[in-house]
């Protein structure tokens, strides 16, 4: 297999592939903080840490993107995955018993 293909492979598993699982496993997450309008056994302070874990994933991407003009794939799944993790901090935040 040559390298552009390999390239290619990786760039579609990386920029659809993740997104996609992503998404696919937050659906439930989500259907449930709706369904049950509670949110009170979800530890918000684990999702601010991910929130700044993937935001510095995002800030990464971006440089070498800006660096090398390669990457957007891993760009893309990287801003997909901080605005899954904003839209769950939202609604746990929206859901928690105050």
């Amino acid at each position: 297999m040559s390298k552009d293909v390999i390239i290619l492979i990786a760039d579609l598993l990386q920029g659809w592939g993740v997104p996609l699982l992503s998404l696919v496993a937050y659906i439930p997450q989500w259907q449930k903080l709706v369904k049950t309008k509670s949110s009170t056994d979800i530890s918000l302070k684990s999702w601010f840490i991910w929130t700044a874990s993937t935001s510095f994933a995002v800030f990464y991407a971006l440089v070498q993107y800006w660096v090398n003009g390669h990457g957007l794939a891993l760009v893309f799944s990287s801003v997909t995955g901080l605005l899954f993790i904003l839209v769950t901090v939202y609604l746990v935040m929206l859901y928690r018993t105050r």
